[in-house]
């Protein structure tokens, strides 16, 4: 009894730590009586790896499940790169929408949610941050027991060595050229060798 007594007490010292830490990985906004939270769904984030940018819509009478014939779009930055996703329902789960995607980088990613729900406009932007939701961290901080390069790391690696491989091979091929060049020069003078000396045997005869 006293054992199970013990786990109770732990069960209710964690919850409510785990709700806090779950609560505050995603940003909370009220737009005109619409409270949005927003965030990855699958935190912490890794780059590589699917991931979903999550939105929670609710309103004083709970999850919102019908946007009375509007809609909602997520637009992912990082950098100088954004891109334009469609949030769509999740299934069985009320109020919730998402958008999926592959982060391919670590870093900063802001998400910009736009459209209507019952009439009533959105416009909220969410950068992740320690006090938001968490940035995308490189997927070697939980490789074990070798961190091999992510697709990004191979892809800009490649990007790198393009250049050098295209200047070796320009240069090889000009190598290349010149030493046919030089093989014809030699064969032709080869040829002009013979033909002086088969001149020069007729002459003698």
């Amino acid at each position: 009894m006293r054992h199970d007594s013990s786990w109770r007490l732990a069960a209710a010292i964690l919850l409510p730590l785990l709700a806090a830490t779950s609560a505050a990985a995603h940003e909370t906004k009220t737009v005109g009586g619409i409270k949005l939270t927003v965030g990855w769904g699958d935190e912490p984030a890794f780059s590589g790896f699917k991931n979903f940018v999550e939105v929670d819509v609710a309103d004083g009478s709970g999850p919102v499940t019908d946007l009375g014939g509007g809609a909602l779009s997520a637009e992912v930055t990082f950098g100088d790169e954004h891109i334009p996703l469609a949030l769509a329902p999740a299934r069985g789960e009320p109020g919730k929408f998402r958008a999926w995607l592959v982060p391919t980088r670590p870093g900063t990613y802001s998400f910009h949610i736009t459209g209507t729900i019952k009439g009533q406009p959105i416009d909220m932007m969410s950068a992740c941050s320690d006090t938001t939701f968490a940035c995308v961290r490189d997927v070697s901080d939980i490789q074990f027991p070798i961190k091999d390069p992510s697709a990004g790391q191979l892809a800009d690696r490649i990007s790198r060595e393009l250049p050098r491989a295209e200047a070796a091979m320009t240069a090889a091929g000009g190598a290349r050229t010149l030493a046919i060049a030089g093989l014809a020069g030699a064969v032709a003078a080869l040829g002009a060798a013979i033909g002086f000396g088969m001149r020069k045997g007729s002459a003698s005869r």
